[in-house]
This record gives C-alpha cells, structure tokens and sequence, in this order.
C-alpha cells in the first residue's frame, strides 16, 4: 500500500476499525496463498464501516479479487473466503461481532408431476385466476400499485419481456455486482409477472401491474445461492429506499428450513428501515408430515405466505405452523418466463380447449385434422381413417415411444396420449435408453392429456381439432414460491391507496382482512386466511373506496 492512501485511510477510520483492519492485515498477510478456505459472512461492531475494511483489504498480499470480499455498508458485514486461522483470528477480535458461514438458499417452486399447461389467449390476455382469489381486480378501479416499489429478489427478471418491460425500474445482480439482473432461469421472471405483469391485452396481467418493479439476481442458474447473496441483496434495498425514498416491499420466494444469524439481521434491519417483507412459507410438508415457516419466511415481522390451489384446498406441500401469515394461490398458476422458454401445449376442440403437457422428444409444431381413436396405440389398434389425422391413444400397455411410433408408421400427423389422472399428468417420454434412435427419429407432435378431458374428446367421436406445442413466454408452474408475488402484489395495492401507513400497518391489514379458511380464526395451515387485496386496501383508506370510516379501533387478529 502505497504512503498517500495509508495515510488517507487511517484518517478515514475509526480508531477501533483501525485496529481491526490492522488485525486483518496481519492474519491475512501470513496466510498461504493456497490455504482451503470457505465463504463467511463477518459482522463488525455496530458502526464499524465495512467499506474501509475493504479498502484495506483490496491492498493486503491476498488481494481482496481472491477472496471476494464484498461489503455490505448498510449492515456493517461484509463477506470472503476465509481459511480456518483467518476465521479464528477474527473471532478473536474485539471489532467482530461473528464470522459465519454461509448458509445454502433456492427456489421455493415445486412440480410434484408435470404441471399441464394451461392455455391462454392467444388472441389477448389471460386474467389467471389467481388474481380474482385475492380480489385484486376488485380494487383495480382504485389502484393498480402506481408508486409502489417491489423488490424480486430471486434468479433475476427478464426485463426485457413484454409484459415486464413497462414496470421494470432498475436492478442489481448479487453475483456479478452489476446493474444486470438478467434471469437465466425462469422463476424470478415467473414471481415478477404474477406481481407486476402489464395490463396490455396480451399474455397475463399481475396483482398490481402499475407498481415499480425491481429485479435482484441473488440465485445461480440453478436456482441455488447462498446467504450471504441474500444480504448483498437486503444492502442493495436499503441503499436504494435511502436514495430514492418511497414504499417498499422485498418478494422472497426463496429459502430453506435453517435460520441464518447474518440473513436473520439483515432482514430485521431491512424491516427497521420501513421495508415490508414478503416471503414463501416453503415446500417441504407432505400429506402426512406438517413442516415448519423456512427462512426467510419464519423471520419476525415478515409476511410468510403458505399456497393453496384455485378450490382454496390448501397445498399438501405448503408450510405451516405459527408463523404462517395467510394463503395466496400457489398450485398450477400461469405467468410469465424468459421469451421462448415457456410451453403452449393443448388441444383446440370445437366447443373447449384442453390443456396438455409434451412428451419429452414431442416435435414443436400445430397440426390440426381429427381426432381419431386408437385404443391403447397396440398393432391392429389404428383404422385407415388416422392417416393424414391425429391419433388419440389411452395409455397403458406398451410405451409411449411404441405407440407413438405405430401411430407416425399409420399415418398420424400427431397424437394425444389420454393419462390415468383426471387433474395432472405425469412426466412422459419417448426417449427410452434401450432405443438408440431414440434421439434422432422424428416424432410426431406428441402431448398428454388429463383422463377427464381425453375421454371427452373419445366421446365427442372423431372431432376436428389443433393440437398445439410451441414455444411461448408464459409457463406453469406451483409453489409457495408462487403464492409469494400474490402476497407481494397484494401489499403494493393496499399500500398505494395510504402512502403514509406504515409497512406493519399494511402487513396487518392483510392479516385482518385476510377470508378465513379452514378451522373458524387464525390456525397453522391457513394462518389468517386466503389474501383479500381489496378489503386490506379499504381497512387503510376507506373513503378510496368510497366507505365511511368504522370508527373502531382494529385489534391485530390472532395476536401476531
């Protein structure tokens, strides 16, 4: 380090930040360049400026670029990889407060079978339906979420698709540390469009389409990450609400079942900040085992948010437990993805649509002809008629592959596979690994269908339909990580019709106003009850609304 900036550096500092970098210096100066280390997160004594230790440390003979130091100067943190001695060294530091390793986070979506793909307009917009269930249409006439920040902090936003671009205000990649928070996954485009979508008379529209929207790219392509992205993140937020002042809220549809110290304080400082917090419940419960709120979700003061399906019949995979807030829907909602990375797959009949899932090695393509019966697609099974139409075949028996392939040797231009299940179907295949050619011969289009809707086009006998799999820029898919953005969007209506309530404010009328479901008053499974936008927004500002005031004060339901 050079006189001149050792000088500045110790005018700059605190005497007990000067201490601790000195420390630092010295511990880190002697570590062996190829000594294993790990990621931590070290949180210094309050006031302590993270910045200066970076800039100490961008200096020292292990170079700050080696060890990814990245400061978090809104949480007095900041992160790096550490060897044991180093970690050990600064654990003995009267300015350290901890060093903690970071903990593994991802997505919060789930596919328990292969989602079927609902079809939408293609000739405007779908309104899923998931937007009536918390009645934000209702509260549309009032507010749409105009001047409302909300935060995806998530695998990123495509911000350049359709239905996103007119919301998107800016962002921040927690990877990368650049303004870019390109989504190279699809679930944080997903979580964007139910909250933001634009209403423009194409694909869908979200809960709040006039909100400001903010993309964070925390995940990896995978969809996986790790805490100490998730504060980078949380920094992020307060740095910008500081700057830019306003409301707003933070969508974590992201988590898992450990508490981590440095995550934990970061949101509680977040919250201190004014900032409301929303997040998925998790997906870990099964039928018959009830699993716990996951962080970020279970932290104290945020809006954990469980997922129920378009009955209101709550999702054996959803989270539960004391710390669940409400229910949004969470099961086989249609939003937006990256452009070309969603599936249109169905049927067209003349009086319905079905929805449909490919098969995996379907062609891509639209084919229309009729509808012809082919029992269970065995030898002998396929009439002259099929020839130049399309092949409706029951599964069971030989596989898909073998049907497929009698149906293409007869004639058929495509074919539908009928599925036991009347409500999903299960994730087939005509790539066998037994079949060399598997990869290289050309198949038909090739969907499956639910039993309900296969055997009423049987019934109809010999209809004339389109079948459909293409490309699109909408997909499926279920979660809790997808009742989150309802949650979020949900906050952004109500809070935008009174600017100057507080975020606890907003997260209690929701709470309130919340329509109970299962046993009468709040309980684990469906906390305070399926979400309720326009009621959360009239609990603020009535007269937006047009209602006289109560008069009453309002108790806070269920005491929390």
């Amino acid at each position: 380090m050079n006189d001149e900036r050792a000088e500045l550096i110790a005018k700059l500092m605190p005497t007990r930040m000067r201490l601790f970098t000195a420390t630092v210096v010295l511990f880190l100066a002697a570590s062996a360049a190829s000594a294993a280390t790990a990621r931590y997160v070290v949180a210094l004594k309050w006031g302590a400026r993270a910045d200066q230790a970076r800039v100490l440390l961008r200096d020292i003979e292990v170079s700050s670029q080696e060890r990814r130091v990245v400061t978090f100067n809104h949480l007095d943190s900041f992160a790096a990889d550490l060897t044991e001695a180093e970690v050990l060294e600064l654990r003995r530091s009267g300015n350290v407060r901890y060093v903690e390793p970071v903990a593994v986070r991802h997505i919060l979506g789930v596919t328990p079978e292969a989602a079927v793909n609902s079809l939408r307009n293609l000739d405007g917009q779908t309104i899923p339906p998931g937007i009536d269930i918390v009645r934000a249409r209702e509260a549309w006439s009032v507010t749409r979420g105009a001047n409302v920040n909300v935060v995806v902090i998530d695998t990123g936003v495509d911000y350049r698709h359709p239905d996103l671009v007119g919301a998107y205000a800016g962002g921040f990649n927690a990877l990368t540390l650049t303004t870019d928070p390109m989504d190279d996954h699809n679930h944080g485009t997903h979580v964007a469009g139910t909250i933001a979508a634009a209403d423009n008379d194409i694909g869908v529209v979200g809960v709040a389409p006039k909100v400001r929207l903010w993309g964070v790219k925390a995940l990896k392509p995978d969809g996986t990450g790790t805490t100490d992205l998730l504060v980078s993140a949380i920094n992020w937020v307060i740095g910008q609400k500081r700057s830019l002042g306003g409301n707003w809220i933070i969508n974590f549809s992201i988590g898992a079942q450990l508490r981590n110290i440095a995550e934990g304080e970061a949101v509680a400082r977040a919250i201190a900040e004014g900032i409301l917090v929303v997040a998925a419940s998790g997906n870990d419960s099964t039928e018959t085992n009830a699993m716990p709120v996951a962080y970020p979700g279970a932290y104290p003061g945020v809006l954990s948010i469980g997922a129920v399906d378009h009955q209101l019949r709550h999702a054996e995979f959803s989270n539960q437990g004391p710390n669940l807030g409400a229910v949004a829907p969470g099961v086989d909602v249609l939003s937006s993805v990256r452009g070309g990375e969603g599936v249109l797959s169905g049927v067209f009949a003349p009086s319905d649509a079905y929805s449909g899932a490919p098969l995996e090695g379907s062609a891509s393509g639209t084919i229309t002809g009729t509808a012809v019966y082919c029992g269970l697609g065995r030898a002998g099974d396929f009439p002259a008629a099929v020839a130049g139409n399309i092949a409706i075949i029951r599964r069971g028996g030989d596989t898909f592959a073998d049907k497929t392939r009698r149906a293409k040797a007869a004639g058929a231009t495509a074919v539908l596979i009928v599925d036991y299940a009347e409500s999903t179907v299960n994730q087939f295949t005509l790539i066998n690994a037994g079949d060399p050619d598997a990869h290289t011969f050309a198949w038909p289009v090739t969907i499956a269908l639910r039993n309900i809707d296969g055997e009423r086009l049987i019934a109809t006998w010999n209809p004339t339909v389109t079948v459909m799999n293409r490309p699109d820029d909408y997909m499926v898919k279920s979660g809790t990580s997808m009742s989150a953005p309802h949650g979020a969007g949900a906050a952004a209506l109500a809070w935008s019709v009174a600017p100057n309530a507080r975020a606890e404010d907003v997260i209690n009328a929701l709470k309130m106003k919340a329509t109970d479901l299962g046993a009468g008053g709040v309980d684990s499974v469906f906390g305070h009850g399926v979400l309720n936008a326009v009621e959360a927004g009239a609990m603020l500002n009535p007269a937006a609304f047009g209602r006289r005031p109560s008069g009453r004060r309002t108790l806070r339901r269920g005491g929390r």
